[in-house]
């Protein structure tokens, strides 16, 4: 009876050392933040070199293929500064002509999708749309439009 309790407790403990292994071996932050895979070099995500060390202390090569597999796929580094509507100034714009007569929401999201290299779903999104008669005016219009004046600007009334 001994023997066969030796047994199953070697097997589990072979069964959760070859999870764990297989787990590290394909990086933390490729698990954790899969949409980071592919991004550039950037600031260190700390949270991930924590969990990368941890898996090299434990066990050493997975640890190694970890931080080579986080590195490699780009998932050890945050996301740049400039990704969400967290950014603190007007990113540049980038005017894209479109005959009048095909402008709809349709076509509006073809012309994005293929600047952003992505789907692009505006009804999904819940965007609206605002006439221009200059892009310059695009970010004066987004903070009227949101109520959020850019600090040491003046109000824009029209």
């Amino acid at each position: 009876m001994a023997v066969t309790s030796r047994f199953l407790l070697r097997r589990q403990f072979l069964l959760a050392g070859t999870s764990f292994c297989t787990l590290m071996l394909t990086g933390c932050g490729t698990i954790l933040h899969p949409e980071r895979r592919g991004q550039p070099a950037g600031i260190l995500d700390w949270k991930i070199v924590a969990l990368d060390t941890l898996g090299l202390v434990l066990f050493f090569i997975p640890g190694i293929i970890a931080f080579v597999v986080d590195f490699q796929t780009g998932a050890i580094y945050l996301p740049p500064c400039d990704v969400g509507l967290s950014s603190p100034s007007n990113p540049p714009l980038v005017e894209r002509h479109v005959p009048r007569e095909n402008i709809s929401r349709k076509q509006i999201e073809v012309v994005v999708s293929s600047h952003v290299g992505q789907p692009i779903d505006l009804v999904a999104s819940n965007c609206s749309s605002q006439p221009l008669s200059n892009i310059d005016d695009f970010w004066q219009k987004v903070h009227r439009l949101t109520g959020n004046q850019p600090t040491g600007q003046a109000s824009v009334q029209g």
